[in-house]
């Protein structure tokens, strides 16, 4: 069974080699040695018959945007403990005598720590007698494969469904896939699996939402229009309003990311940035300067044109009005012109 348990920091390096996806051990001594921590822990020496529950695990898979943001079916590699197969978990050999199996070590009666006085202070060591196991089998009678431990370490591949939505930090739950237990017959411990997600080159994503740039030409910002434009999904036609700003915001509703565990989808927000020419002819700079003297008042850079226009708008109130939307009507195209220009 898989579940999805939210935020924790992603990890490298597990989940692929040797050791990979072992929570905190450096070997099988050290797993027998934390298994005698005492009854506090559940744990105990070999043969007490009790339930115990094995250890979680841990790994970590790297998947790219798109991959978390769609869901994706990946395997990873992992070497959990489990029972020793020629011996059943025992310890013993085939072939040994009936009854040959591990007693606890009577020196630490089990727990795998002695004490020793040193210097006035009383530390706590591995019991040598039985090298911290807590219990013991004769050499004759040891399973060779796992050296009478009865557990080894088996490297296995294991799929894993990755949910749609799922982000960094968050980890997966694969149940059963864990450590069993380093004594008795327990369930085993629980694998959880850690997502790292490379970023996008073309998104920026918070939580469910998406987030993208979208260059605006100049032409476009004044007159409106129409910019295609990438989301997760695919292209999408999106009109711009005549007169955006730089830094203005725009929103497309549940073209987000899909929230995990949930039908509901984020939205993607588009930051608009007014794209400049870095040149321009003759002509579009003549264009740009009429623009301007009509939006600022300032006189235009002809002084003979701006003569002219000047008489001709007050030979009366019809006459300019008329002219006067003979001049916008003739920027408007104009500049339609130079959008067709700069598009291309």
């Amino acid at each position: 069974s898989y579940d999805q348990y939210g935020s924790a920091d992603p990890m490298e390096g597990m989940g692929g080699g040797p050791g990979a996806g072992f929570s905190g051990f450096g070997g099988m001594d050290d797993i027998l040695s934390q298994m005698f921590g005492g009854a506090f822990s559940g744990r105990g020496g070999h043969g007490h018959g009790f339930t115990s529950q094995g250890e979680d695990i841990e790994a970590s898979i790297t998947l790219s945007f798109m991959e978390a943001v769609n869901g994706v079916q990946k395997t990873i590699t992992i070497t959990p403990v489990v029972h020793c197969e020629p011996c059943g978990g025992q310890g013993a050999k085939k072939g040994a005598k009936k009854g040959a199996k591990r007693k606890t070590c009577r020196t630490c009666r089990g727990t795998g720590q002695a004490m020793f006085k040193m210097g006035g202070f009383h530390v706590q060591q591995p019991c040598p007698e039985c090298s911290g196991e807590g219990s013991s089998i004769s050499s004759k009678d040891k399973c060779s494969a796992c050296q009478g431990r009865g557990r080894v370490r088996e490297r296995k591949t294991v799929p894993i469904d990755i949910p749609a939505g799922c982000d960094s930090g968050m980890r997966v739950k694969i149940s059963d896939m864990g450590d069993v237990p380093a004594d008795g017959h327990g369930p085993a411990g629980d694998l959880y699996v850690k997502v790292r997600v490379l970023p996008s080159k073309t998104f920026r994503r918070k939580g469910s939402d998406i987030y993208y740039d979208l260059q605006v030409p100049l032409t476009t910002a004044i007159l409106g229009g129409t910019l295609r434009v990438p989301t997760v999904d695919g292209d999408v036609e999106v009109n711009i309003k005549p007169g955006v700003q730089p830094g203005d915001e725009l929103r497309l509703r549940t073209k987000g990311v899909r929230k995990v565990n949930s039908t509901g989808r984020g939205d993607q927000y588009l930051n608009l940035n007014v794209k400049l020419p870095t040149e321009l002819t003759s002509k579009q700079r003549e264009l740009v300067e009429q623009l301007d003297a009509e939006l600022t008042g300032k006189p235009r850079s002809d002084p003979a044109k701006e003569s002219t226009e000047s008489t001709e708008s007050t030979d009366g109130s019809e006459q300019g009005t008329k002219e006067k939307d003979g001049f916008f009507s003739r920027i408007k195209k104009d500049f339609e012109n130079f959008k067709k220009h700069d598009d291309k």
